[in-house]
């Protein structure tokens, strides 16, 4: 990774180091500045300042800054429009990132290690951060990085701690703090003006008590929403009444139960696998849901499947956090298979190689039993054969291993 430039006083015929080439051609920088939605005001962090600060880090070191990039959201939050965009930037027309501070950039040390190891590992790229002046190219200085950005996590899960004990004595000396009800309305209250309270919403109330009614009368809730609309009644926070808003409505107001769970001699986790298989199979989610029915699988509310709930499940359920490697691999080649018969009919199909197994392990994000990320082909062989079934029993059967061993530690 190149050195940050420096100005050398007594020499002001010398170009400025660092940011240049070998043949001296100028760098590009995009610039990044973040603030969340309570720090707009603190001092000499806005995004005016950072901005400030990163033009005249530029104009100083002789680089050009191609585009700002900003954000109004929590550094703990990994995915961010103005981080992504900046990142977008330096692969494609850039050669530095500019923050002023490391914590401008990520408050979380995974996501800090995963940002440098995928953008400024190999060197060809760098990140400069002007408070700290810290080079990134040396063990020392990633250490010194780790150090702030371990501060800057701690930082952020003490505010976190303070914001909810500060909300928790807010409710609890009977103030309100939060999303405002339908049906309710917020007033200063009269011991502490500052804090508010909640009374009733005539309008709302109104709207309530009209629900109730037309529920004795047995008229269908997508009836109720029509008439609403018709009659011109705001919802709360939507543009229309829908279906969906009066039953959860009505659900929060315990106008209704909830619909029960169906008991089950098997596990969510299982009725998904099913799914997967039957997916990898070829068959569409109409026909998932009919075999399931006819087969006897019910699902968890409901008196059976339909296509919209298998089409449901399938957008949420992901074969790597699902299923065993083995189970894994063994769908991804029935998928494999089912291809190869469709482009070649009547050729034999030919599995891949162990190397190209262990790859597609890998891919998924499938750890080793020893926790490591890379599969030789010998593992994927033993694995096969079954030899690593009992240890990823252990997995699925706790749940609270998982993340341990998806991050190296089992």
């Amino acid at each position: 990774m190149k050195s940050v430039s420096r100005v050398h006083k007594g020499a002001p015929n010398r170009e400025p180091e660092g940011h240049y080439g070998g043949e001296g051609i100028q760098r590009r920088a995009v610039g990044y500045v973040r603030v969340s939605t309570d720090m707009q005001a603190t001092e000499g962090m806005s995004l005016e300042a950072q901005q400030s600060a990163i033009e005249g880090y530029c104009a100083l070191h002789g680089i050009k800054l191609v585009k700002i990039c900003k954000d109004v959201i929590s550094g703990g939050k990994d995915v961010r429009p103005g981080l992504q965009e900046a990142l977008r930037t330096l692969q494609t027309s850039a050669d530095v990132l500019i923050v002023l501070k490391f914590d401008r950039l990520s408050r979380s040390i995974k996501h800090f290690c995963e940002l440098y190891e995928t953008y400024f590992k190999d060197g060809t790229k760098e990140l400069v951060a002007i408070r700290e002046s810290i080079r990134l190219d040396s063990s020392l200085g990633r250490a010194l990085v780790g150090i702030l950005l371990v501060f800057a996590q701690m930082e952020r899960e003490a505010t976190g701690e303070r914001t909810k004990e500060a909300i928790n004595h807010i409710r609890k000396s009977g103030y309100h703090f939060g999303k405002v009800p339908f049906g309710k309305r917020t007033i200063p209250a009269p011991d502490h003006p500052r804090m508010k309270i909640l009374v009733d919403d005539e309008a709302e109330q109104r709207v309530i008590a009209q629900l109730k009614e037309w529920a004795k009368e047995g008229v269908g809730i997508s009836e109720m929403a029509s008439r609403l609309n018709a009659a011109g009644t705001k919802p709360p926070q939507a543009e229309r009444w829908t279906k969906c808003l009066i039953y959860n409505l009505r659900l929060r107001l315990r106008h209704i139960t909830p619909r029960a769970h169906n008991e089950r001699p098997y596990s969510d986790a299982e009725v998904r696998e099913r799914i997967l298989e039957l997916r990898a199979n070829g068959h569409t989610a109409r026909q998932i849901a009919s075999i399931l029915n006819e087969q006897g699988w019910i699902p968890l509310k409901g008196r059976q499947f339909t296509e919209r709930n298998v089409q449901g499940l399938l957008r949420s359920s992901d074969a790597a956090q699902l299923l065993r490697p083995r189970r894994y691999l063994e769908m991804m080649l029935t998928r494999m298979e089912r291809a190869h018969e469709k482009e070649s009919p009547g050729e034999p199909f030919e599995k891949p190689p162990l190397p190209t197994l262990a790859t597609l392990l890998e891919e998924a994000g499938y750890k080793t039993p020893r926790g490591h990320e890379h599969w030789w082909p010998a593992q994927v062989a033993q694995m096969m054969d079954g030899r690593f079934d009992g240890y990823y029993d252990t997995i699925t059967a706790y749940p609270q291993l998982r993340e341990s061993a998806i991050v190296g530690h089992v």
